[in-house]
């Protein structure tokens, strides 16, 4: 079983689609043309297709004939190396795209080694040589394709087995007689919610779980429950097996063939069963199971989900306590049919071990229990234990053990390897339902250990440098990958869990093993107690150490004492390696990993160091020049590593250190330093990327970014640094973007090439000037006409407003442009606008904030507008010293959902506006306005109202409990006064 995996538990049909698909792409863009290298890549192309089709046919088979297995590798072989060298090509091709946007005093400086790309690439002899060993190979692995198909002719009955027809598992509701564990609480529930009072259309009870978990005899024993003989009558109860083809027209006579034994099916269309099929359910109430349902390998989801509504149509005839039990591996099924009644679904998971050991108990001493069945119990737990408590695995193990009461009989099984393949042929059939795309990206998550939780944006950058994501035409790359990852959740592949109020997501036991399982050839990891042997094809490793200090686990330090200079001398020789992930490795890995090593490493895409040491410098990676996924934490690395590395696209960054110290990397910029994605795992750590077109040219740039939002946040100490138009192509900037000394922006049209406008992933925008900036006298316009040229993507939520010293706000700051925004601040300072931004139109908007506004003297009609604020919550206005007067607004029910109004600071401030309208008020806070000597009339929703250092006289009456002050605030019943003098409950 490990042979079949290895040949084909890895699909390799999505890696030649890919290399054609880029060869294609060259040949039109006329790369090649008048070179010596045109032929062999046409050659490629052609001889490619014909290697897919092969594979194509192959992967729908488990191949155990240990020759054909060994064609499969060599084919996979000859594919890969097809693969890299298009990538040699692709990295080439960048390095030209990099030097040629390079400044002219630059590109001179290289002229010498960067001539035109049909020079320097295509008509360079070694690329030539590698292009022609490698159809040298694709012509053997073709040759061996040839073979493979007429072994497979030859061997269809034999050692060859097509996945698609080998499960046709047919099953029916007569149980087997046998005593069932650990399934009576699932069973009463489901009996509950069929027999209640309910009305509706019938109720949809889905039982999920993996394969061998028990759903269908779950099923069948809620299907012959004695208790339901009253409910549905016997002709009334049907059972439909549904396996991985759906068929709506055999599906429909078989229910046909229950209800009305003498109708005749065989000529009649569609249209005509299910017409037959609603008069025959018409006021009846009937119990529908509907066993192993599949979503289905190819299904899309709207034909899917077409012909399930199409199929249970006539059901909506029946009686509303009619019930529909479907089993299913798959939640995707339970998604896909929410719209089609109430869905209750049951979750199944593995046998407690109580449940497991008694269910082995039966099916090894079948009710006769031996003398020494004591001494067995412990040995029959830890096999139960081994089999995740899989009741289908049990049965499968249990009658091995029959008649053997020899203690070590029972311990031998317990460490036969055999025990594995049973668990993992149950769930093969899971895995092999998966479309390829899917296949790939679930068995690579066998590079991370048991338990670990998963990074979900870091595990889809790493299918994305792999290739393992194909997104169509104006889609992107990683919305896809999450859109795989999701799918995978769906399908029960990966798990979300719970721990503290945060979802986390694992690979279940189970399920890890089958991704190991399908991983083999392909994918390794390497623990403590590992040997380091037969690793010569791995194109993925992953090693993993302890995550306790080294100096309280001496085993770490003894095994890589021992160990760690095989792991290296291992990891020099794997020159296939594409992936190189080092989980909480200690110092004698990394102290070896030396530059030599990285060097040997020519084909890695992804590597992931996470460094459990305080602080460890990185050796030279700068020859992985295929690298477009790099990942370190708590490590030192020098600038000119990332000079060579021009097909990176992700870089993950994270220091122990949560102190604002500054950490300064150097990346190369060019035409492709425009789709590197920059993250920070940590939070709000500050790190400085400095972006360098060559030795002595710097744009810097200080990104600050987190895992979850990824901020971006430009920022320009002196006025040569940077320039706000370097940001125009970098649109793929998502979450927070904060732009800040925004001072240096000298005129609209330098404003306009930052190109604020096509950046729609930014849902956050922070704008910020010096807070000492002031308008220059007679240019006040320049400043208005910069911030009109910020217009930023409608698709904004958050706007922050910093010290703007101009006097008029722009265009783009109303409803209909930036309809989604529901947060808006506004810092500002000694020089500016004289009045608010109009915002009560704005139908999101849930918080407004103003701050150190020192030029407005009112707030009225201009902040009101036409507008009631119909979505607001929250308004807090401090420090506003020139403040003096607030209006009521003229509109009746204006701030229908404002629950908190806090004011601070605002020294000039003499009078309130009318708050009682103000129906959903909870919370009012009045502190540090000096001037205010008497309250509004108060709204009877207040529940809290702070009152500090206010008027003398108005502090006295709310102190002293009495006046004319105090009964406003004695009159709402429930309202906690809290004043500078005393905290009172009226």
């Amino acid at each position: 079983m490990a042979e079949i995996t290895a040949a084909v538990g890895w699909v390799v049909s999505p890696v030649i689609k890919m290399v054609i698909e880029k060869i294609k792409t060259f040949i039109e863009k006329k790369y090649f043309e008048k070179s010596s290298i045109v032929d062999d890549m046409t050659k490629m192309n052609t001889t490619l297709p014909e290697i897919l089709s092969t594979m194509t046919t192959v992967e729908k088979y488990r191949i155990v004939d240990p020759y054909q297995v060994q064609l499969v590798r060599q084919i996979k072989d000859a594919v890969y190396d097809a693969e890299d060298c298009i990538d040699d090509f692709d990295y080439k091709l960048a390095k030209e795209e990099y030097e040629k946007s390079l400044p002219n005093k630059v590109r001179r400086v290289t002229a010498s080694c960067s001539r035109f790309i049909n020079r320097t690439i295509v008509g360079n002899s070694s690329f030539k040589k590698k292009l022609t060993r490698v159809n040298e190979r694709l012509d053997q692995a073709n040759r061996s394709a040839e073979k493979l198909l007429k072994l497979m002719e030859a061997n269809k009955s034999g050692n060859m087995q097509l996945i698609e027809q080998e499960y046709q598992f047919l099953t029916s509701s007569v149980p087997s007689g046998e005593t069932i564990f650990g399934r009576e609480k699932e069973r009463e529930l489901i009996i509950e919610w069929i027999i209640e009072e309910k009305a509706g259309p019938p109720t949809i009870i889905p039982i999920v779980g993996q394969g061998g978990l028990g759903k269908t005899t779950l099923a069948q024993m809620v299907f012959n429950d004695p208790r339901l003989n009253s409910h549905f009558e016997s002709n009334k109860k049907l059972w439909l097996t549904v396996s991985d083809k759906f068929d709506k027209r055999e599906l429909t006579k078989q229910m046909l063939k229950y209800l009305c034994e003498s109708f005749s099916a065989n000529d009649a269309s569609f249209d005509m069963l299910q017409r037959k099929l609603q008069t025959e359910l018409s006021s009846k109430e009937i119990l529908l199971v509907l066993d192993d349902v599949w979503y289905g390998k190819h299904d899309k989801k709207y034909r899917y989900e077409k012909d399930w509504s199409e199929f249970l149509a006539p059901l909506s005839n029946a009686k509303a306590k009619s019930t529909i039990i479907i089993t299913t591996r798959e939640d995707l099924v339970v998604n896909s049919l929410a719209s089609l009644g109430s869905i209750r679904p049951i979750s199944l998971d593995a046998l407690n071990d109580d449940d497991g050991w008694s269910l082995l108990k039966l099916k090894a001493f079948d009710c006769v229990n031996p003398d020494n069945l004591h001494d067995l119990e412990p040995i029959g737990r830890k096999i139960v234990n081994k089999l995740k408590g899989l009741p289908l695995a049990i049965r499968v193990v249990g009658p091995r053990l029959r008649g053997k009461f020899d203690m070590e009989e029972w311990k031998r099984i317990l460490k036969d390897d055999s025990l594995d393949n049973d668990i993992i042929e149950v769930l093969h059939r899971s895995y092999e339902h998966l479309p390829g795309h899917l296949q790939r990206c679930f068995a690579y998550c066998s590079l991370f250990p048991k338990d670990y939780y998963l990074k979900r944006d870091r595990l889809v950058h790493m299918w994305i440098a792999h290739g393992f994501v194909f997104p169509k035409e104006g889609e992107r790359l990683e919305d896809v990958g999450k859109s795989y990852f999701n799918e995978l959740i769906s399908r029960s592949f990966i798990q979300v869990i719970e721990r503290n109020n945060k979802e986390y997501y694992v690979v279940h036991d189970l399920m890890k093993d089958l991704a190991c399982h399908v991983s083999q050839g392909e994918c390794y990891i390497l623990k403590e107690n590992h040997t380091l042997q037969n690793l010569g094809s791995i194109r993925h490793l992953s090693v993993i150490t302890t995550r306790r200090p080294i100096s309280h686990h001496h085993l770490s330090i003894e095994f890589f004492r021992r160990e760690y200079y095989n792991l290296i001398t291992c990891i020099r020789g794997l020159d296939k390696l594409r992936t190189l992930i080092l989980l909480y490795p200690v110092s004698g890995v990394l102290v070896d990993l030396s530059s030599e090593v990285f060097i040997k490493m020519k084909r890695i895409r992804v590597l992931n160091i996470d460094c459990n040491l305080r602080s460890f410098k990185l050796p030279n990676f700068g020859e992985c020049k295929h690298l477009r996924y790099l990942c370190f934490r708590n490590c030192e690395v020098e600038p000119e590593y990332f000079s060579k590395l021009h097909l990176l696209t992700t870089l993950f960054i994270r220091k122990r250190d949560k102190s604002e110290n500054i950490e300064v990397f150097e990346i190369p910029h060019g035409s492709r330093m425009s789709r590197l994605e920059v993250f920070d795992t940590s939070k709000l750590i500050k790190s400085e990327i400095k972006i360098s077109t060559y030795s002595h040219i710097y744009w810097r740039f200080f990104i600050l970014v987190n895992l979850r939002e990824r901020f971006a946040e430009l920022i320009a100490k002196e006025r040569d640094w940077w320039e706000i138009g370097d940001l125009r192509d970098f649109n793929n900037i998502k979450g927070k973007l904060e732009i800040s000394r925004l001072e240096y922006v000298a005129s609209r049209e330098e404003a306009i090439e930052a190109q604020l406008g096509s950046k729609e992933h930014v849902t956050q925008l922070w704008l910020t000037w010096n807070y000492r900036a002031y308008p220059v006298k007679g240019k006040e316009y320049i400043l208005n006409e910069i911030l009109e040229a910020l217009r930023p993507h409608p698709n904004v939520e958050r706007l922050m407003i910093h010290y703007y010293p101009g006097d008029k706000f722009p265009s783009w700051l109303e409803p209909n442009w930036l309809s989604r925004m529901t947060h808006f601040w506004i810092q500002g300072s000694n020089y500016g606008f004289k009045m608010l931004p109009t915002l009560g139109q704005f139908s999101q908007l849930k918080e407004v904030y103003f701050q150190s506004i020192h030029t407005v003297s009112k707030i009225g009609d201009e902040f009101y507008g036409n507008g009631i604020f119909p979505s607001l919550e929250l308004l807090k206005i401090y420090d506003m010293r020139r403040l003096e007067t607030w209006s009521s607004p003229c509109r009746v029910y204006s701030f229908p959902k404002l629950s908190t109004l806090e004011l601070y600071s605002c020294p000039g401030l003499f009078s309130l506006p009318e708050i009682e309208s103000f129906c959903s008020i909870e919370s009012v806070e009045i502190v540090n306005c000096p001037k205010i000597r008497s309250l509004p009339k108060l709204p009877v929703s207040l529940r809290y109202l702070k009152i500090k250092k206010v008027h003398p006289d108005l502090e006295e009456q709310l102190g002293n409990k009495n006046g004319a002050e105090w009964d406003k605030v004695a009159a709402i019943l429930g309202c906690r006064c809290e004043t500078y003098r005393a905290e009172t409950e009226s």
